[in-house]
Parts: structure tokens; C-alpha cells; sequence
């Protein structure tokens, strides 16, 4: 048993080390490039209290039947974040798995809120 859970576990960092990741300094420096599209896999509530400028929101649990949209960005850049980095990595994941050039931001909004980058926030209606 332990054996099975040790090599699972090496498994499964030796995935995530495969992965494709940009710090958010360097996301920041590539998003001066107009063939980089940004997506936000977070909520919409997530996304309304603050999101990276120029980040499109494609829910995480909606993307793989959204990914039609994205048909014309196929040979471009895709730079994936979420809150912390684990559902970026899940989405850059599967975009990857379709032919997309994808990128996961390490750290998610955290991290760049953190280095003090900027943040666009969106009004919320009044209830």
C-alpha cells in the first residue's frame, strides 16, 4: 500500500512539473503581446471582486463545453489563472489535452496581488 501512495505521489509531481507555468511577473510582461489571451477559470463572484486586466472569464467547471470559443485563439498564446493555481493547473491541463498553447499563472491572483500588480474590480448591482 505504501508503495502504491509513494509512487502516486512521485507520479503526480512529476506531472505537475511537466506543466507550463509563468510567474506573474512574466504574465505580466507577456500580456503586452495583443496574441496572449488571459483566462480567468475562477466564479463569476470570484471575477467581479477583482480580476487581472484583460481577463476573460471561462468558469473552470464550464470550460471544457466553451471550448468552441476559443477555437480562434488556437495558435495563440492562452494564459490560464485562478485563485491560488490548482484549477488554472487543472484547466491548462485540458487545454493542452485539445491543442491549445496554455500556460498556468504559479500562485493564481494571490500571488499577483501580492507582488502588487494591478487588479480591475466590477461594480456589483444593488439588491
Amino acid at each position: 500500500m505504501r508503495v502504491i501512495l509513494i509512487g502516486t505521489v512521485l507520479f503526480g509531481t512529476a506531472c505537475a512539473q511537466q506543466l507550463p507555468t509563468l510567474s506573474p511577473k512574466e504574465v505580466a510582461q507577456r500580456l503586452q503581446d495583443t496574441s496572449v489571451l488571459l483566462l480567468d477559470v475562477r466564479t463569476p463572484d470570484e471575477y467581479t471582486t477583482g480580476h487581472l486586466p484583460g481577463g476573460r472569464l471561462f468558469p473552470l467547471h464550464e470550460l471544457e463545453r466553451r471550448l468552441g470559443e476559443l477555437e480562434a485563439y488556437r495558435h495563440k498564446t492562452l494564459i490560464v489563472y485562478c485563485r491560488s493555481g490548482n484549477r488554472s493547473a487543472r484547466a491548462t491541463t485540458l487545454l493542452q489535452r485539445h491543442g491549445f498553447r496554455a500556460y498556468n499563472m504559479s500562485g493564481g491572483i494571490l500571488e499577483w496581488q501580492r507582488q502588487g500588480l494591478p487588479v480591475v474590480t466590477l461594480e456589483r448591482p444593488q439588491r
